[in-house]
């Protein structure tokens, strides 16, 4: 589309040419009928920057073109069953001082209506609130403001169930056996159902153990062992193929190569900065190798693993900073009712260092523990043993035990 006044070349979006600064018609009436995405199709309503159906941006500048003024609208409101239209009187035809037409105004006149007629409900709201920027959205899109996804395209909340963690204190309890217990967050067993962890020792596994999860064939026999030692509860790594995965608690920490992480329902495999480029023996006839282009300076690998041990997708991003999530980010995993949109990030320094950290996502971040190795766990801890999402909690009464300080730690 061309500018009817400089021929300037035009968006179908644009409300003003901004070469001249005239008007485009079909410009302006994106703000009055709404716009068709060109990627998806979806028609989104007046006023939405994102598109409620592939959630991208509607307009290269991110905002839509201004809304045509109210004096150069027609406006006829929908008549009402006992509020007949009258118009106003204004002579057909007649020009006002500013060389436009006079628009027959309308107004709506009221009547009371019969006691035998009720008045007509007002139809359900189909509208929901983005948990993100606030903004109300259709359920089961993404929201026009910020993109996120809604309803069933949205994340799902892992919400605690049995009862609410309390805030993490500066200083925690000795624990002894019968002084913390586990709740299932998530799993094949009963969400909701607790342990009370009250020997020195508490082993958990598919078929051995004092806690059984028979229906999870991604546990071991035995997987894991709890223990207290010295006032503090431990989880010990028992060998477990699948291994053990501890929550991020706020703070970044450090990643080496062959690290796992989960995410959403994800298992990913940090592989390592991406090595330099060797150059390639020159083949006889002097044709280079074809190939992908090399990102522009430090670059890291990251893996899919998929169930079974296989390897799926290889992402390789460059630094400094590579985000993990659904949607929008430099590694995009697609559907996962437990990944946020933005869920971690890579943080990737100049000497190649790389460390992880939560975008604040509903469901967390979870870090593998070393194998056989052992850690410290604290109350309102997550821990991850094949589909089985525990939490730590303290019996009420331990609180009266004796404090001990103790530091942050990730």
């Amino acid at each position: 589309m061309r500018c009817k006044s400089c021929g300037s070349q035009l968006d179908s979006a644009e409300a003003v040419c901004p070469r001249c600064g005239a008007g485009a018609e079909l410009g302006r009436l994106t703000g009055i009928l709404g716009i068709v995405c060109r990627r998806c199709d979806a028609y989104n309503e007046p006023g939405t920057e994102v598109c409620t159906g592939c959630g991208k941006p509607l307009f290269e500048g991110g905002k839509p073109p201004p809304p045509e003024p109210p004096s150069q609208r027609l406006t006829v409101p929908a008549p009402g069953p006992f509020a007949p239209l009258r118009a106003a009187a204004a002579p057909v035809g007649k020009m006002t001082s500013a060389g436009q037409p006079v628009v027959r105004s309308f107004q709506r006149v009221a009547r009371t209506a019969p006691p035998s007629q009720a008045p007509r409900s007002s139809p359900a709201s189909l509208l929901m609130k983005c948990p993100r920027c606030g903004a109300e959205a259709s359920a089961g899109t993404f929201c026009p403001r910020c993109g996120q996804g809604l309803g069933s395209r949205g994340t799902q909340f892992m919400a605690p169930v049995g009862e609410k963690p309390r805030a993490v204190p500066e200083t925690y309890v000795e624990l002894a056996p019968g002084r913390a217990k586990l709740i299932l967050e998530r799993g094949a067993g009963r969400e909701g159902e607790s342990y009370k962890l009250d020997a020195p020792v508490t082993e958990v596994g598919r078929t051995r153990g004092a806690i059984l999860f028979p229906d999870d064939p991604t546990l071991s026999a035995h997987h894991a062992s709890f223990l207290f030692r010295n006032g503090s509860l431990h989880v010990r790594d028992e060998g477990a193929p699948g291994g053990i995965h501890l929550r991020l608690r706020g703070l970044s920490i450090p990643l080496k190569p062959g690290d796992h992480l989960v995410v959403g329902d994800r298992l990913l495999r940090y592989a390592g900065p991406l090595p330099p480029a060797a150059p390639p023996p020159p083949p006889p006839e002097g044709t280079r190798l074809l190939g992908a282009p090399r990102p522009a300076g430090s670059a890291v690998v990251l893996e899919e693993v998929l169930e079974g041990g296989a390897t799926g997708r290889v992402f390789v991003r460059p630094g400094p900073s590579v985000t993990i999530g659904r949607a929008g980010c430099a590694v995009n995993l697609g559907e996962d009712p437990y990944l946020s949109q933005a869920h971690a990030e890579l943080l990737v320094d100049a000497s190649g260092g790389v460390r992880v950290r939560d975008l604040g996502s509903s469901n967390g971040t979870f870090a593998r523990l070393p194998p056989r190795s052992e850690r410290e766990l604290r109350d309102a801890d997550v821990v991850r043993m094949g589909r089985e999402v525990l939490r730590v909690s303290v019996i009420d009464g331990a609180a009266s035990g004796k404090a001990k300080d103790r530091g942050a730690d990730g």
